[in-house]
């Protein structure tokens, strides 16, 4: 194709023009992409650092981004290893006049750029731009239909879905994100509960101030009082200097606390107080300071629940529970699992400096058929582990853990269990693939070595490291 379509077609479908990001410090020269892009049909937006660029690409929508290596506040290469990152559905093309090999493996490598624009540039080289960019010529052509929510990854970083359900999701995100209202967010482990209330604090009138999380199980109740309130020195052992909680820190910012469910009935009554007042008293002080946080709470377990059963008060409930929002599990947004295995298998790639850039149709039909106990955080450590496995440029069925790509073996009526024979084989083959280096393979397997040990000895499976797969039955 020549970079055009027909202006006929597009005025008979009212299909929006594509975008495309230009990225340099010099006004001139993002004028001058501006003025070739326009002419081949595609609306430039401009930015002259990373800071704008981010802005932008949080607020529109937009099919690629080319950016030049030099910019006052980082380089191309960064910005577009980000871009790959957080939205690895946009064509990347870098601009740059040098002539080091270096700068272009580095491009390649971690940032998957597409194609190079040298200074100066001919005419005709806009045009290839256009030609190589696939979310302008395929997928953004005015015959092609995309979902309406892309604009949601955008505008929430990190969150990833198409679904009915996180469509639903995130409208009710941008509802709350316009109140100061408490929000309880509800979900099984690995939904991304964290992620939500960030996605709240950030579309608030609160996202230029301080977002601070923190896990309710992870501390003792003494602890997570001042962890919280403060503390003065000498309130207890250890405390050798004052210090300031994180609601003192947060002032008009965000406080995340996550498994709420799991605090004491004692502190329970503190943070009631807290929501009722406004007040904190540090550990160790006579006096109480008015602080303005907003307070999104998150919980895997059912609090009315744990209300009837007298482990949570039911006063703290409702006054945390104004505005519930409910993140659904992996297993009811099924058709988000592309999106995400592809957008995890970009940062992994990344990471690991691998080329690998897709999953066989055939894996991601694993993917979508297996249910997600862990959900999403599941999914992340089952394309961490193919892409450490894979020994090709793409992710195969192979590559998958064993439960995922053999589910009908581990599923039972009452849930997914390890079946010891199924578990001795996934052992053995991760053992086999990574060179009997338990370390590692216990990394993959996300155990301990110590576990890892105590299996081999419970499947008969001890001595030397330098034994392969091949020596032992797989069949239970």
């Amino acid at each position: 194709m020549n970079g055009r379509w027909e202006e006929k077609d597009r005025q008979q479908l009212n299909a929006p023009l594509p975008t495309v990001l230009v990225v340099d410090d010099d006004p001139m020269v993002r004028r001058a992409l501006g003025r070739a892009l326009t002419r081949l049909d595609v609306r430039p937006i401009e930015a002259g650092d990373v800071a704008q660029a981010l802005e932008l690409l949080q607020s529109e929508r937009i099919e690629g981004v080319i950016a030049d290596q030099r910019l006052e506040d980082g380089s191309g290469v960064d910005l577009l290893a980000t871009v790959r990152n957080m939205w690895p559905e946009l064509s990347r093309v870098l601009i740059t006049g040098l002539e080091d090999p270096r700068i272009a493996q580095l491009a390649i490598n971690q940032a998957g750029v597409s194609y190079f624009l040298g200074k100066p540039w001919e005419a005709d080289a806009i045009e290839e731009v256009v030609n190589r960019l696939p979310k302008v010529t395929e997928e953004c052509r005015p015959n092609r239909t995309r979902p309406s929510s892309t604009g949601f990854r955008s505008r929430f970083p990190g969150i990833i879905g198409e679904s009915l359900a996180m469509r639903e999701l995130l409208e009710l995100v941008r509802k709350i994100a316009e109140t100061d209202s408490t929000a309880l967010i509800t979900g099984e482990t690995g939904t991304g509960k964290e992620l939500i209330g960030r996605a709240i604090h950030e579309a608030s009138r609160r996202s230029d101030r301080v977002f601070s999380a923190v896990n309710s199980a992870a501390f003792p109740e003494t602890l997570l009082e001042s962890e919280l309130f403060g503390h003065r020195r000498g309130a207890f052992t250890g405390a050798t200097s004052n210090s300031k909680g994180l609601f003192e820190h947060a002032d008009r910012g965000t406080v995340f606390l996550d498994e709420v469910a799991e605090m004491p009935l004692s502190m329970q009554a503190k943070l009631l107080r807290f929501l009722q007042t406004g007040e904190i008293r540090p550990v160790g002080d006579e006096a109480t300071r008015y602080v303005d946080v907003r307070l999104v709470t998150a919980t895997n377990k059912d609090l009315e629940v744990e209300v009837a059963e007298g482990r949570f008060r039911e006063d703290l409930y409702y006054r945390l529970a104004v505005i519930p929002v409910h993140v659904p599990a992996l297993r009811e947004r099924v058709e988000d699992i592309p999106l995400l295995a592809r957008h995890f298998l970009a940062r992994m790639a990344t990471k690991a400096n691998f080329p690998i850039e897709e999953i066989d149709d055939a894996a991601l039909d694993r993917l979508a058929g297996y249910h997600w106990p862990g959900n999403v955080r599941e999914l992340e450590n089952a394309i961490e582990r193919a892409v450490a496995l894979s020994r090709s440029g793409r992710i195969e069925v192979d590559d998958l853990p064993l439960h995922v790509r053999e589910p009908k073996r581990l599923v039972l009526e009452t849930g997914i269990q390890s079946l010891p024979g199924v578990e001795r084989r996934h052992i053995l083959e991760t053992l086999d693939k990574v060179g009997w280096n338990r370390k590692r393979a216990a990394e993959l397997l996300q155990i301990s070595t110590t576990t890892l040990w105590r299996r081999l000895k419970e499947f008969g499976i001890e001595g030397d490291a330098r034994v392969r797969t091949s020596r032992f039955p797989l069949n239970g």
